[in-house]
C-alpha cells in the first residue's frame, strides 16, 4: 500500500512539472523551512540530556515537494512528501532525527487572493540516529493531519515561478502511546 502511494505521488510530481504552465491543470510546489519537532515524554533519553546542556548545537530544516490539482479557483487537492531533520550535537554526542511523511488533502483560496488553508492526511514515519547504542532506532508508522496556512505572492499575475511563505503544523500519533508534533515555518516557490 505504502508503495502505490509512493509511485502516485511521484507519478504526479513528474507529470505536473512536465506539463506545467499557468493554465495548467497541475502545479507543483517546493519549499524549504525550519521549526521545532516536539516528541512526546516517551522520547529518548539521550535527546532530553543533549537538550538539557547549554552548548548544543542543533540544525532544524524541513523540504516539501507538492503537486496540486486544480480543480477550481478556490479549490485545490493536493498530494505531496515531505522530511524534517532535527540534528542536535554537542562535541561526539549526537541524536539525529529524519521525519518523512505524505500527505494528502485540499486547500481553500478564500476570496481567491493569495492567502490559502490546508487541511491533510498525514502517513509517516520517523528515524532517530544517536551516537549510543543501538547506534539507529525506527519509529512505527503512523497517521496523522497537516494544518497549514500560507501566502501566495502573485496569485493572480501571469508569471511561471510565484513565491510563498507559510506555516504549518503536523501531528502523527505513532502507537504505543509515541506522538509527534512538528511546527514549521517556510518559504518556496510555485512552478
Amino acid at each position: 500500500m505504502k508503495k502505490i502511494f509512493l509511485i502516485f505521488v511521484i507519478t504526479l510530481f513528474v507529470l505536473s512539472v512536465t506539463f506545467s504552465n499557468t493554465e495548467s491543470f497541475f502545479t507543483t510546489e517546493v519549499s524549504l523551512g525550519t521549526g521545532i519537532s516536539i516528541y512526546d515524554s516517551t522520547g529518548s533519553d539521550n535527546r532530553k540530556t543533549l537538550l538539557k546542556d547549554s552548548d548544543y548545537k542543533r540544525i532544524i530544516l524541513g523540504l516539501t515537494a507538492d503537486t496540486n490539482l486544480n480543480i477550481s479557483d478556490p479549490l485545490k487537492v493536493l498530494f505531496g512528501f515531505e522530511t524534517f531533520c532535527d540534528f542536535l550535537w554537542k562535541d561526539s554526542d549526537y541524536y539525529n532525527s529524519c521525519d518523512y511523511a505524505f500527505f494528502t488533502g485540499i486547500k481553500v483560496f478564500p476570496n481567491k487572493t493569495g492567502l490559502n488553508l490546508s487541511i491533510s492526511y498525514v502517513l509517516g514515519s520517523r528515524s532517530d540516529y544517536f551516537s549510543q547504542a543501538p547506534k539507529k532506532s525506527d519509529k512505527s508508522w503512523g497517521n496523522g493531519f497537516r494544518l497549514s496556512i500560507q501566502y501566495d505572492f502573485m496569485q493572480n499575475k501571469e508569471y511561471r515561478i510565484k513565491p510563498n511563505v507559510g506555516a504549518y503544523y503536523r501531528f502523527v500519533p505513532r502507537g504505543s502511546y509515541n506522538k509527534d508534533h512538528i511546527l514549521c515555518l517556510y518559504g518556496g516557490i510555485r512552478f
